[in-house]
C-alpha cells in the first residue's frame, strides 16, 4: 500500500521527519481497527511496534494530529480516481477477483448542522468539491442536509472496487455513465458491454 500511495502523493519535502505515504497507511489500519479520532492515532500507534508501519522511534514520536492532518491535506490534491484503480487493480490481481458481473448503487449519508461553506459545489486548492445540500433523502430525513454516496462491487464476494461522492441533490440516473467510464477503463471496454447492472 505504502508503494502505491508513494506513486499519488507528491514528494515529502527533505524536512519532512514522517513520510506522508507511511503516516496515510497508518491512518487506514487505524480506520480498519479501532477507528481513533485524529488526536488518539499517535496513542493508539504507541501500542504497535514502529517498524510494523515502516518507521523508526523517532518517527513515532512525531505522530501528532497536526502531522496526520497535513497529510490528509496532501491526499485531497491527489488524482483520486487514478489511486482508487491502482488499488482495486491489485486487490483484483491479489485476490483473483472475477469481474465478469458488478452491481452498483447509491444511498444518501445525512449530516446535522449547516454546513453554510458547502451548500454548493466548488472548489477547494482548485479540486472540485461537492455540496451538501438537500435532496431526496433515502433515510427519510428531509430535514437534514446530504451527500450522495455511490458504490460498486463484485458479484465475487461482494468486494468494493468503486465508490464516490456526489452532490446531496443528484439523482442516481445522474451517475450511471461516469461509473461506467471509471469501470470501462477498469475492465476494459468489451467486458463491460454484458456486466454492469445498475
Amino acid at each position: 500500500m505504502v508503494e502505491i500511495l508513494r506513486r499519488h502523493v507528491s514528494p515529502d519535502s527533505s524536512r519532512t521527519i514522517v513520510p506522508t505515504s507511511e503516516t496515510l497507511q497508518l491512518l487506514a489500519t487505524n480506520l480498519l481497527i479501532t477507528r481513533q479520532p485524529i488526536y488518539g492515532v499517535g496513542d493508539w500507534a504507541g501500542g504497535y511496534p514502529p517498524d510494523l508501519f515502516g518507521l523508526s522511534g523517532t518517527q513515532w514520536s512525531r505522530l501528532q494530529d497536526d502531522r496526520i492532518g497535513r497529510c490528509l491535506d496532501r491526499l485531497f490534491r491527489i488524482n483520486l480516481p487514478d489511486l482508487v484503480l491502482e488499488v482495486v487493480r491489485h486487490v483484483v490481481n491479489e485476490f483473483d477477483l472475477r469481474l465478469e458481473e458488478l452491481h452498483n448503487d447509491s444511498t444518501t449519508v445525512s449530516f446535522h448542522g449547516n454546513y453554510e461553506a458547502a451548500q454548493s459545489s466548488g472548489e477547494r486548492l482548485r479540486i472540485p468539491t461537492i455540496a451538501l445540500t438537500w435532496g431526496h433523502s433515502k433515510h427519510h430525513r428531509p430535514d437534514l442536509k446530504q451527500l450522495l454516496y455511490i458504490l460498486t462491487v463484485t458479484d465475487d464476494g461482494g468486494i468494493p472496487i468503486y465508490f464516490t461522492t456526489a452532490d446531496g441533490n443528484t439523482t442516481d440516473d445522474e451517475t450511471h455513465i461516469d461509473a461506467w467510464n471509471i469501470l470501462r477503463e477498469l475492465v476494459g471496454w468489451e467486458r463491460t458491454r454484458s456486466m454492469f447492472r445498475p
